[in-house]
């Protein structure tokens, strides 16, 4: 037998090996992109109907608690929107391989799956910084603020 024929017997005999494997990747990226995707669509609809309720009502560390909430809800929802626009399009496999081969933009492989479950904790410490920025530049009408404003203000 010859060279190039030893290596075609090869290779056919490893391509079943080869199919199972790249099946068992394809179920596992299936199952964690379900699994991923419920988690975080309850994770954002529980912080949100907590942040909702600690925000209404509440002053100081409460309402910013609940503002936290709130974010980590709506960067949840941004990781869930991602996650399935990811996942309509196709997986990557470890070997750099698209499924379906034709598979064109952002697709969901292994190693962006933990992005998901980082980023409503990334909303979770945003939120309170942003809010607490808007209100600190542009709510006068606080008594503190104002204090300073008309100091500022007053001829020396």
């Amino acid at each position: 037998m010859t060279e190039s024929a030893s290596t075609e017997v090869e290779a056919v005999a490893s391509a079943p090996t080869q199919d199972a494997s790249r099946n068992a990747e394809i179920e596992h990226l299936h199952r964690t992109a379900r699994t991923i995707a419920i988690v975080v669509a309850l994770v954002s609809i529980g912080s949100f109907l907590a942040g909702r309720d600690l925000v209404e009502g509440t002053v100081g560390m409460q309402h910013l608690m609940g503002v936290a909430l709130l974010g980590m809800s709506g960067s949840g929802v941004g990781a869930l929107t991602s996650l399935l626009g990811r996942y309509a399009a196709g997986f990557k496999l470890e070997s750099g391989v698209l499924v379906p081969p034709d598979a064109e933009g952002e697709t969901y492989d292994r190693r962006i799956a933990f992005c998901f479950l980082a980023r409503p904790a990334l909303g979770l410490l945003v939120a309170p910084l942003i809010v607490g920025a808007i209100a600190l530049f542009f709510n006068q009408d606080r008594p503190e603020l104002r204090a300073r404003r008309d100091a500022r203000r007053q001829p020396e």
